[in-house]
């Protein structure tokens, strides 16, 4: 749990000779498409859960993420480039945690940890909501790789969100389609949607904290509730969550035609937070 994870990064504070006062810090780079943007946010809100605070440009960091792509060129190079810096740092005697997170994460697994020994932790998307928890196993002294299917759980850590007025809310996770030129199912795993009450409720409090403006995210948004029981509607899910008091815009992306139906277009239509 998170009073857990603050006890293990004050060890890792004691251990690295900062004292008790010290600050830890992290670092956050994140690359690729609108879920990582919104996984990286919630990665933050854990860390900043934990005690740790983001450095500053030019600040060494004692916990570095990053967040990778792999549908980008040269995806895998970009990530062996990024971590060169922060190996180097680690094999000179410095303390810190190296977390490689995101769909190279996943598609790499052990490979990267072969290829850059120094790494800590390399963990699929899947395994966002749960960095607090892995981090507590790097901080005790183990290197993890979390890269197995599971079931992703409901994160009650409040992200670090870069808006106050726009924000990501993710509604389903994963992907069933198999598209040959696309690696989302395997990167991502399957569908897994989120219950509408969850989602209703995280949108009713950003309209409270004062967000005018909410984008629903989805690799395959508009299959949202079809992996529930019993099954639901992306469109009905559209008319609730559209209907919170105080929501002045609506967006959701992204959308397979294969599920685009009348109903979700006359959702579109007639739900005026909803923007065509």
């Amino acid at each position: 749990g998170g009073g857990e994870g603050a006890e293990a990064s004050g060890e890792l504070m004691r251990n690295s000779g900062r004292g008790r006062g010290a600050q830890l810090r992290y670092s956050m780079d994140s690359m690729g498409c609108q879920m990582n943007t919104a996984d990286a946010e919630r990665m933050e809100g854990q860390l900043r859960s934990l005690g740790f605070a983001r450095a500053e440009e030019g600040t060494p960091a004692q916990v570095v993420v990053l967040n990778t792509c792999s549908i980008r060129e040269h995806a895998e190079a970009k990530v062996y480039s990024y971590l060169g810096p922060h190996a180097a740092r680690k094999r000179a005697g410095e303390d810190l945690a190296i977390v490689v997170a995101g769909c190279v994460a996943q598609q790499e697994g052990e490979a990267l940890l072969r290829r850059v020994p120094e790494i800590d932790m390399v963990m699929g998307p899947q395994y966002a909501n749960r960095l607090g928890d892995l981090l507590e196993g790097v901080f005790n002294g183990n290197q993890i790789v979390a890269t197995a299917p599971t079931h992703i759980m409901e994160d009650p850590t409040q992200p670090q969100r870069s808006s106050t007025v726009c924000a990501w809310v993710n509604v389903i996770y994963g992907c069933n389609e198999r598209c040959t030129y696309c690696v989302v199912p395997t990167t991502r795993g399957s569908e897994q949607s989120r219950p509408r009450d969850a989602v209703r409720a995280e949108i009713e409090a950003l309209v409270a904290e004062g967000y005018r403006e909410v984008t629903l995210l989805g690799q395959n948004i508009d299959s949202w509730g079809s992996d529930l029981s019993p099954k639901q509607s992306f469109a009905d899910l559209l008319r609730d969550v559209g209907g919170v008091d105080g929501l002045a815009r609506m967006r959701f992306v992204t959308s397979h035609p294969r599920y685009m139906s009348p109903r979700v277009i006359d959702a579109v239509a007639e739900v005026p937070a909803l923007c065509p």
